[in-house]
């Protein structure tokens, strides 16, 4: 095979980081919008690379060692951003101390309430079929996001992150990420640019690799910051609520890739990989990128503490922990139809829609109503789950 197709995309996406990267070494300066635009394209483009990168990586590494490693680099432009204002809060504070969960709570809402419903609107068009069924794989994921889940709903009543916060959390990631080692998992079939590269030979594979890895993540981080400052610039010359513009824009740029992806395996009828795609990038965030706000937060600031929830904080964490619930009701017995998909987004777009406060309290109690009953009827679901687990954790 030619792959002629594959080298032009590859060629486009890396070029499109170019016009930030000149003006950085030029010491360009732009108007707030221009400077989140150009940096923000180069931190997309830069996803799109790291995701081909970890996809290819699997043919040179360890199994264990691969899905340890992809499954956080797959979601690093999302702790890149986030972790640049939790940063921000430690050593400057203000404003930048909600920014940090606003930006993690859209991350994980937009995953649910757009990512999910979207892969399987397209799987059902694709297939003429009104449900989609997902392979047993997805238990795993389902426990973690129900224990994390859980353990979510403590953090609007105490109205803080903690540093033991973050150890729990932290300690459900390595648990996910250990227990995912020993599961079984269907072989990656390589598709797209990834197929490219792993018909390269191998010295010429492993160095592309390597380059694109070092590259899309130089490009990360030269441009989170200017990025992140540009995105409350912009709001601010707009008059849009510079929390909101946090929380929606930022995620959709990071969580991009992904969602590309997602409906790239979809459109191939691989659904139980898209909905992976999109389950471990959420278990993902809402373990290690909750957990680790916190400790950034001690870090920057040279002392332990908690990082401070105000009302808003709050309800918009509650918000996502029962949106979360919400979604895991529907996912349980791995069976998803177009009403539910249309629920999850439906009650996103309200929220969206209509950010006040009233609307995320009775949203919220609208999930949690509708996730209980659900949950008592598929509880046989959830031992499944936990026999699972119980099983790969007696490996």
């Amino acid at each position: 095979m030619s792959f002629v197709k594959e080298k032009v995309q590859m060629i486009t996406i890396t070029s499109l980081t170019f016009p930030w990267l000149i003006s950085l070494i030029l010491n360009v300066h732009y108007p707030p919008l221009l400077q989140t635009f150009l940096s923000g394209l180069a931190v997309v483009s830069a996803s799109f690379l790291i995701s081909w990168a970890a996809e290819t990586a699997e043919m040179d590494v360890p199994r264990s060692f691969s899905l340890a490693v992809v499954a956080l680099l797959a979601v690093l432009p999302e702790y890149a951003v986030d972790g640049y204002f939790a940063w921000k809060a430690g050593s400057l504070g203000g404003d930048y101390v909600h920014y940090a969960t606003a930006n993690m709570t859209g991350a994980n809402r937009l995953l649910i309430g757009i990512g999910w419903s979207l892969v399987v609107f397209i799987a059902i068009l694709t297939t003429r079929k009104g449900e989609v069924h997902l392979d047993e794989g997805i238990r795993l994921e389902n426990f973690f996001l129900l224990i994390a889940t859980i353990y979510a709903f403590i953090l609007p009543f105490k109205g803080r992150i903690s540093i033991f916060d973050t150890f729990m959390f932290v300690s459900m990631y390595i648990s996910y990420i250990m227990l995912t080692v020993r599961a079984e998992k269907e072989e990656p079939v390589v598709l797209g640019v990834p197929a490219y590269l792993c018909s390269l030979k191998k010295g010429a594979r492993r160095f592309s690799v390597i380059a694109l890895f070092f590259f899309a993540g130089a490009i990360i981080l030269l441009s989170v910051e200017a990025f992140s400052e540009g995105l409350l610039g912009t709001a601010r010359e707009f008059g849009v609520d510079e929390f909101l513009a946090v929380q929606w824009i930022a995620p959709l740029a990071s969580e991009a890739p992904e969602l590309i992806v997602a409906i790239y395996f979809v459109r191939r009828l691989r659904v139980t990989a898209a909905m992976n795609t999109l389950i471990s990038s959420k278990v993902n965030q809402w373990t290690l990128l909750i957990g680790t706000i916190a400790l950034i937060y001690s870090i920057s600031a040279f002392r332990v503490q908690s990082l401070p929830l105000d009302a808003r904080q709050s309800e918009e964490i509650l918000l996502t922990a029962a949106q979360s619930l919400f979604g895991l009701a529907i996912l349980i017995d791995l069976k998803i139809n177009w009403k539910e998909a249309f629920a999850l987004l439906s009650l996103f777009a309200i929220q969206l829609a209509s950010p006040g406060v009233e609307i995320r309290y009775i949203i919220s109690a609208v999930y949690i109503a509708l996730s209980i009953p659900i949950l008592i009827m598929k509880r046989g679901e959830i031992f499944r789950s936990f026999r699972m687990v119980r099983r790969l954790v007696g490996r």
